[in-house]
């Protein structure tokens, strides 16, 4: 994981040391200087740049502070970096099956884009797998989007006959 953080943006790898709960978390909630002191030590961007891409995230939407100085990342920003974090299936595959109709042709398009981004695979035309855990947060989209009548999402195992 560490060799695919180090070819990411700047923006990106803030954006996984903001995942709830880890130290870097909270260091950028209690103590953000060390936070920023902590990622230009990490990694080949400098600290200004780091504050830069944080910046940048805040104004995307990407990253936000609530009243009580909680970190939160945006569906957005944690579809970009799940890719980066989602565990391998252990000999199974997650199948994402859809009928969206045709009225709703820009969402099953936009549906395809982000199933591609995730690195699934196309069986059939409206049939997708992968071997990757990504059930959380293509839920999340599915209900963004509103197509959790058009949607299923399977955990499948192959029989081999």
């Amino acid at each position: 994981m560490a060799n695919k953080i180090r070819k990411t943006s700047a923006t990106t790898y803030l954006l996984l040391a903001l995942l709830p709960y880890t130290e870097p978390n909270m260091k950028l909630v209690f103590k953000p200087n060390q936070f920023f002191d902590d990622l230009d030590n990490l990694t080949d961007h400098s600290k200004s740049n780091m504050q830069i891409a944080f910046g940048r995230a805040v104004n995307k939407g990407w990253v936000q502070i609530d009243d009580e100085n909680q970190v939160k990342l945006s569906l957005e920003a944690r579809q970009s970096i799940e890719p980066f974090i989602a565990r391998k299936l252990r000999g199974a595959k997650l199948m994402v099956i859809f009928d969206i109709p045709e009225e709703y042709a820009d969402l099953r398009q936009k549906f395809r884009l982000i199933l591609k981004h995730f690195e699934f695979e196309q069986i059939q035309q409206s049939v997708w797998m992968t071997n990757r855990d990504y059930r959380e947060i293509i839920t999340e989209t599915i209900n963004e989007l509103d197509l959790s009548e058009y949607v299923e999402l399977y955990e499948a195992r192959k029989i081999k006959v």
